[in-house]
């Protein structure tokens, strides 16, 4: 064999591996389509008067915690705006108060309904007039028992609402992840599952359509898998095995799962429409 067939047959494997990346490449493109640019909605002034006097508390984790961020963004400047206090308590304000905390922990979904319940139940429950309970999307994966835990949520809320008839309760969707990078789907395939695949947004899809159902007739529901997935033109729906499932734009995210500074602030700004409602 000469010199020039042994670099060529020495090449070959590089070459091969290389077109079947590209191709796989090409694929996942054919999957996951470019998405369109958002723009953000003015700041809801009017809706912020609203809210600014309302006592209000605001259960969360991380993606909250952007929510919460991205409503100090849109207030900047109104007056009169949201008064923001990280609190269980009764905060040492006026009249109207945003209050919010972490509560529970990731994944435990259940866990999170119990402590929503303690904090309503406490002094500060007495003071509010609106209270919302939002779960993470690590909350609700493809192993999550959808109904059961859809039941315990409106339970639950259904006995915090009879037994505080004087709180607004606001109801939520489920927060999505984006999708899965050409990288992440590699890592899948190979066992490293990040619980953000076409499988665990199917999940959150069903929870949501039972929450749609449940609420979206009562005026007091705060959709941010909408707010997440819709796009200037279209909203951002995948299928996968013939189930239509909807993801994060990647516009508006900041990682696989939570929001920008853009999505913050639109994810805000319904939030306070919602609240505004009331």
């Amino acid at each position: 064999m000469t010199t020039v067939m042994r670099r060529r047959s020495r090449r070959w494997p590089v070459v091969a591996a290389a077109a079947v990346v590209a191709a796989a490449a090409a694929f996942w493109m054919l999957e996951n389509p470019p998405m369109d640019t958002v723009s953000p909605d003015p700041a809801p002034v009017g809706e912020l008067t609203v809210v600014s006097g309302q006592r209000v508390f605001f259960g969360h984790q991380s993606v909250g915690a952007g929510i919460v961020a991205g409503l100090a963004q849109l207030s900047a400047g109104a007056d009169p705006a949201p008064v923001l206090v990280e609190t269980e308590s009764v905060p040492p304000v006026g009249d109207g108060f945003f209050a919010h905390a972490y509560i529970g922990r990731n994944g435990d979904p259940l866990g999170k309904i119990d402590a929503f319940r303690r904090v309503i139940e406490g002094p500060l429950g007495a003071r509010l007039d609106a209270a919302v309970l939002k779960f993470c999307y690590v909350d609700i994966t493809a192993d999550t028992d959808v109904q059961a835990l859809f039941d315990a949520y409106a339970e639950a809320m259904a006995q915090l609402q009879a037994a505080h008839p004087h709180i607004r309760f606001v109801y939520t969707t489920v927060p999505l992840t984006t999708d899965r990078s050409f990288t992440a789907k590699l890592k899948a395939a190979l066992g490293r599952d990040d619980q953000a695949g076409p499988r665990d947004n199917q999940a959150r899809e069903r929870y949501n359509a039972l929450v749609r159902q449940r609420y979206g007739s009562t005026g007091a529901l705060f959709d941010i898998a909408a707010v997440e997935a819709t796009l200037s033109t279209h909203p951002a729906v995948r299928t996968d095995a013939a189930d239509d499932y909807a993801v994060l734009n990647r516009a508006l995210a900041a990682d696989n799962g939570h929001l920008n500074e853009l999505g913050a602030q639109l994810a805000a700004a319904e939030l306070v429409r919602v609240l505004a409602r009331g």
